[in-house]
């Protein structure tokens, strides 16, 4: 028997398939290596111009350029290929840089999941212009490494970089970077920490660069009291935020140009904000979870598809592991990365999952992606109830906590810690850590309670919290506060 919706569900689910909830992520390669930021490519893949910045000292002072970098990153199964075409000048417009600049990347994939990146310079071409002086590159050297940590909501990334450039007229810079990055449906970020020397005939600068460029998707719910159908909309909204710090050790000059052995010591900074993308949508009619103490994470996860009925929903109802899955897998935005029905021929996986069943797709992705595993080698359990140490433990993977863990511990610091499982106390101690996870207001975790669709619904939203707000926040402060 086919099911009835509300018009307004049947209206959300045809704009949630039209958007598909895509937007941009910020991928390693949109800040460059060279020392500046930018605002990450628009969410168009056909616009590949973004706004970028960034402060030149070759006149032994810091003077900020601006201008366009033009970045084109393509990736295939085994290789990358950047490419970046600069155009900056001042305010003035009588310093100027053109660059361009590509490289090619070689990835070998290793057994235990983990991906190795090698840079390689196919070209580099740059024109230096001060005033009426040029500087053209004539030789440079390039070494690039990345070693990436794939996870199913999230990829960390870290990296490390030389650049040495020789031009005309006596110039050398010297450049030796390293980058910390997270990529996710959620949220994406990269730090940058980069040492910069210049050296001419007569004098030399150091610089020290922090640089730091986040990504956030925020999903906002926007009641409708006009007289309407519509009784709200969720709309998404992709949001950067930048911060750039320098701090330079340069020369001073008289006013004949002769270098004096006191040196200048300073500090200059820049701030991006880009516009949020909003892509909006109609929310559905929840009459059970108006007031409910975790109204704000069930509506997300009706946005996303995680639940699939609106009419008869109940937040207070227990989930089931099979409803879990769905859950999991539609809220990160990762199902069809692990199931497509198109390119996958159904197979047994488990005796208690037939072909037909109607959470087999989930099931079947959240096994291949290693979040969930069968309550024995054969049968799933589908129906079975989830319990918080379970889902602690798949939170965790979700994350790759799980490869944290460098020692298994042995007791958390609840008070009913004896009830824990040995297996699951290395993610509940993690996730109370990080805020994702955590007990009653008396110190007890309840390990064997089982979730309902509500603590299901804002277990989740937490993980979602994490990867859009909390390690966008540690990234940005990153810029700010790194002394390493």
């Amino acid at each position: 028997m086919n099911k009835r919706y509300p018009i307004a569900v049947i209206m959300f689910l045809c704009v949630l398939f039209i958007f598909g909830w895509q937007v941009a992520f910020g991928e390693e390669g949109y800040l460059g290596y060279e020392g500046g930021i930018s605002a990450y490519k628009d969410p168009d893949p056909k616009k590949t111009k973004i706004e970028y910045y960034e402060y030149t000292f070759i006149t032994g002072k810091p003077i900020l350029l601006s201008g366009i970098i033009d970045a084109k990153i393509k990736r295939a199964a085994n290789n990358e290929t950047l490419s970046y075409n600069y155009d900056l000048k001042d305010s003035t417009g009588k310093i100027s840089v053109k660059r361009t600049v590509s490289l090619k990347g070689t990835l070998t994939k290793l057994q235990n999941g983990s991906i190795t990146k090698e840079y390689t310079i196919s070209t580099y071409k740059e024109t230096l212009t001060v005033d009426s002086a040029t500087y053209n590159l004539q030789n440079y050297s390039f070494s690039k490494s990345t070693a990436v940590d794939t996870n199913p909501a999230v990829s960390f990334f870290q990296g490390q970089w030389t650049l040495e450039k020789i031009y005309d007229k006596g110039l050398k810079i010297t450049i030796e970077g390293k980058n910390y990055g997270y990529d996710g449906y959620w949220g994406s970020g990269e730090f940058q920490k980069i040492a910069q020397r210049i050296e001419t005939s007569s004098w030399f600068a150091n610089i020290n660069y922090n640089i730091a460029l986040v990504q956030k998707t925020i999903l906002e719910f926007q009641q409708n009291n006009l007289p309407s159908s519509i009784p709200g909309t969720y709309v998404l909204k992709s949001k950067v935020e930048g911060n750039f710090v320098a701090v330079y050790n340069l020369p001073t000059f008289t006013k004949t140009g002769e270098v004096l052995t006191i040196r200048q010591r300073g500090k200059v900074e820049k701030n991006i904000e880009k516009n949020p993308v909003i892509k909006m949508a109609i929310a559905p009619t929840l009459p059970k979870v108006k007031g409910y103490e975790y109204e704000d994470a069930v509506n997300t996860c009706f946005a996303f598809g995680g639940f699939d009925s609106a009419t008869d929903f109940n937040p207070t109802e227990y989930i089931t592991r099979a409803q879990f899955a769905k859950l999991l897998m539609d809220a990160l935005n990762i199902y069809s990365s692990y199931y497509n029905p198109r390119m996958v021929q159904k197979k047994w996986i488990y005796r208690d999952v037939p072909l037909n069943h109607k959470y087999y797709g989930y099931i079947y992705a959240v096994t291949k992606a290693g979040l969930m595993r069968g309550k024995s080698a054969e049968y799933f359990k589908p129906e079975d109830y989830i319990t918080r140490a379970e889902a602690a433990v798949v939170i965790s993977k979700v994350l790759g906590f799980d490869k944290k863990v460098t020692q298994p511990i042995t007791q958390t610091d609840y008070l009913d810690d004896d009830n824990i499982p040995v297996w699951a106390k290395d993610a509940v101690k993690v996730l109370k850590d990080e805020k994702i996870m955590v007990g009653t207001e008396d110190n007890n975790f309840l390990p064997q309670q089982r979730l309902t669709k509500g603590t299901a619904a804002n277990l989740v939203y937490n993980l979602i919290n994490f990867l859009r707000d909390t390690l966008a926040r540690r990234y940005l402060d990153m810029s700010l506060f790194s002394s390493d």
